[in-house]
């Protein structure tokens, strides 16, 4: 899915985590959403199908 100006529509869990990350105090907000880029970065990793072994 797309917004209208054609950029990709984050998924529900990924609008949860950054919701939930600007919940938290400040100074907590930073580790999260680096913990939060390094999980989206994984399961990008493992959807490309370019990256899959034979």
């Amino acid at each position: 899915m797309s917004i209208d100006d054609g950029t990709p529509e984050a998924s529900e869990a990924a609008r949860d985590a950054i919701a939930a990350i600007e919940r938290l105090p400040l100074e907590e907000r930073a580790p999260a959403y680096l913990a939060l880029a390094e999980r989206l970065r994984a399961e990008l990793e493992h959807s490309d199908p370019a990256r899959r072994a034979d």
